[in-house]
């Protein structure tokens, strides 16, 4: 205990220090327990895996050129992930319904291509269907340029409704006036004390925003086709406080709403990419993308014009009852 001790001495000298320590354990110990990062022993977690497996799969199917074939493995788990949850928890959720819906839509969308499936994954899907007793198949959103903007200057919640991740770019160059438009916008989401601590590292070289989607690696299908990148950061130098260790990416994701809410206005297509980098993969994106040790990555957006006619996924959300829960008196 004692060689501990010295040890935690050595590397985290003062109080301060020992509390970012133990509260990075806390968190950690929570995530460990309750996330389904070790198992999947609860109808939660089980539906988290399912509902990011078949959104894996809409994105596929609205991608600018559908890869016939792809992601056999991902569908073949989620339909046996799928099976695992009707038998546990029947097909009440409408998430379940909706992943199942998803994989119909996929089995249809090759049979049009008159492309033939792994049997495998269609003697799956028949167990599933006669298991589940669902027909009817998802239809992914189609928009053409002019209904997809049609909304940007009605009322917010028309407005709001109207913004989707969008993965399919035209050609055109977006006018950087726009994107800093779009940022001196957003820059008036609430912060944490009015610190401000959000950077917006706009990339236009398309060679580099290459690179740096190399890395990033989940924009697969449609990163190539991006013609702007903004990586969003937060400056530690602002924060303190033990308490305030989480602090950056709760005034990060604001901000990032925010500005894809500014960019849809302003007519700039978006899509979020996640930041959950390895210490190896941060180490090389902080080299290419010269952004400095006191900034912590938030998230990536990649940016293009929109193409005349596009898809976007589904991406059925759910129910208001399902979200909300009132706390009344005591």
């Amino acid at each position: 205990m004692n060689i501990i001790y010295k040890k935690i001495k050595k590397y985290f000298p003062s109080i301060l220090n020992l509390g970012v320590l133990f509260v990075s354990l806390e968190s950690l110990r929570r995530y460990i327990k309750y996330s389904s990062v070790t198992n999947e022993n609860s109808e939660s977690k089980l539906l988290g895996r399912i509902i990011a497996d078949y959104h894996v799969i809409e994105k596929g199917l609205t991608m600018p050129v559908p890869r016939l074939g792809f992601g056999k493995e991902r569908i073949l788990l989620l339909i046996i992930n799928c099976i695992k949850f009707i038998d546990r928890y029947g097909t009440s959720n409408k998430q379940i319904c909706v992943a199942i819906g998803v994989i119909l839509e996929y089995k249809k969308f090759h049979e049009l291509k008159k492309f033939i499936l792994d049997n495998e994954i269609l003697t799956k899907i028949n167990e599933l269907s006669l298991k589940s007793k669902i027909q009817k198949k998802t239809e992914q959103l189609k928009f053409s340029k002019h209904d997809y903007y049609k909304n940007i200057n009605s009322k917010f919640d028309q407005f709001s409704k109207s913004r989707k991740s969008i993965r399919n770019y035209s050609n055109q160059a977006i006018p950087s006036e726009l994107i800093n438009k779009a940022i001196d916008l957003a820059k008036f989401a609430p912060s944490s004390c009015n610190r401000q601590t959000i950077r917006a590292h706009v990339y236009e070289c398309r060679n580099r925003i290459r690179q740096i989607l190399n890395i990033q690696g989940g924009n697969r299908g449609f990163g190539h086709l991006a013609d702007k990148l903004i990586i969003l950061t937060s400056d530690l130098a602002y924060w303190h406080g033990v308490s305030e260790i989480h602090g950056p990416y709760v005034d990060g994701g604001i901000f990032a709403m925010n500005l894809m809410y500014t960019l849809h206005f302003y007519g700039v297509a978006s899509c979020p990419l996640n930041c959950n980098l390895s210490p190896k993969k941060e180490k090389k994106l902080r080299k290419i993308c010269n952004i400095p040790d006191s900034e912590v990555f938030i998230v990536m957006l990649s940016l293009g014009m929109v193409s005349e006619q596009f898809e976007v996924p589904a991406s059925i959300r759910y129910s208001f009852e399902n979200i909300i829960s009132v706390h009344k008196e005591y």
